[in-house]
């Protein structure tokens, strides 16, 4: 792992806020450029172990969060610099894959089969995202069963550090962008000191 100007990067990041529209801050920060925690050879090398396992191509899988930005955004952890129990949040954009879990989960539902995390699912899904927090569990969903054990083994496997690997599912690039733009446009409401 590697730990490029986090500190600097923050300060870039927060003075582009006042700066760029969200669009452009979601394009240059969030969907673009490389990570400050992973190395490229290590990000490449990521995106090819999950795209053979999930049958996507490379393009569709993008590390977010602490580990390409070297901080947070969550607003309950913003700007709190990745560390040793930060995680490797990965996100696969495909509507092919989207498609699937969502027809599983659909099928699921016409059985009658409903979930504690069904409502919650039900408010992601409505803005392109699949949540495989809010699957149903993974005894009465295969998929989600192999969803889980397989970033438990990627996790691991240690090819890519000590730090928890996760994935999320989205529909397509408009709902990534959409989602983080809301993200953008809350952040841009407050003032930040360098």
């Amino acid at each position: 792992m590697k730990r490029r100007g986090t500190d600097d990067k923050l300060i870039q990041f927060k003075s582009d806020l006042g700066i760029l529209d969200s669009r452009k801050m979601v394009q240059k920060w969030i969907t673009s450029g490389g990570c400050a925690m992973v190395s490229d050879q290590e990000y490449e090398a990521l995106k090819l172990n999950i795209s053979t396992h999930f049958k996507i191509a490379k393009d569709q899988v993008m590390i977010i969060g602490s580990a390409k930005l070297g901080f947070s955004l969550s607003p309950k952890k913003l700007f709190r610099r990745f560390n040793d129990s930060s995680d490797i949040d990965v996100v696969i954009v495909s509507s092919e894959l989207f498609d699937s879990v969502w027809k599983n989960v659909y099928n699921l539902v016409q059985q009658k089969v409903l979930w504690e995390t069904f409502d919650s699912f039900k408010d992601y899904l409505f803005i392109g995202w699949i949540r495989p927090d809010l699957l149903p569990p993974s005894n009465q969903f295969e998929l989600a069963n192999d969803w889980w054990e397989y970033f438990r083994e990627l996790t691991s496997s240690g090819l890519f550090g000590s730090y928890k690997i996760s994935g999320a599912l989205y529909k397509d690039w408009e709902f990534l962008e959409g989602y983080h733009l809301n993200n953008i446009e809350k952040l841009k409401l407050v003032k930040y000191e360098n």
